[in-house]
């Protein structure tokens, strides 16, 4: 084999490494292409996720804002509710004070009241009593009458 023959084999060789190379390198850019696109989709789609991230954040503070508003709310809720039920136990005791108060005053009226029908009866039996004597001692006057009349 010649020099020239060498050659042109080393340039074929050469021609066909450079060939694969290219081939080679034809793929490779289409999946760096590939790969760019989907870099550039994943990009945004984190681009997207971060600004849905960052919402979900603010909304989250506004409901822990809201929580805390919620909890001082309960609380005061709370608070007036103990203050209102001793308001009711106090006023309750002073009304059960105030109706034992009454009951007491209602037992004493019946009591009055069943010791003057007592005495009514007891006049009633004396002006009976009275009554009659008055009218057996006008009876008698008039019998009396009578008597000296006839006497007479």
């Amino acid at each position: 084999m010649s020099l020239r023959a060498v050659q042109f084999v080393l340039i074929g060789l050469l021609v066909a490494v450079a060939g694969w190379q290219w081939r080679r390198d034809l793929g490779l850019r289409a999946d760096y292409a590939a790969e760019g696109a989907t870099r550039a989709k994943l990009t945004a789609d984190l681009a997207q996720a971060r600004a849905e991230s960052e919402g979900l954040r603010q909304d989250l503070a506004e409901l822990r804002t809201q929580l805390d508003r919620t909890r001082a709310q309960r609380a005061d809720a709370e608070a007036e509710n103990k203050k209102q039920t001793a308001e009711f136990v106090a006023r309750t005791k002073d009304w059960q004070a105030a109706l034992r108060g009454w009951e007491d005053a209602v037992k004493a009226r019946d009591a009055r009241l069943a010791e003057m029908q007592e005495r009514e009866k007891l006049l009633v039996l004396r002006l009976t009593e009275a009554v009659r004597h008055a009218e057996a001692a006008t009876a008698r006057a008039e019998e009396m009458r009578k008597r000296m009349e006839e006497k007479k």
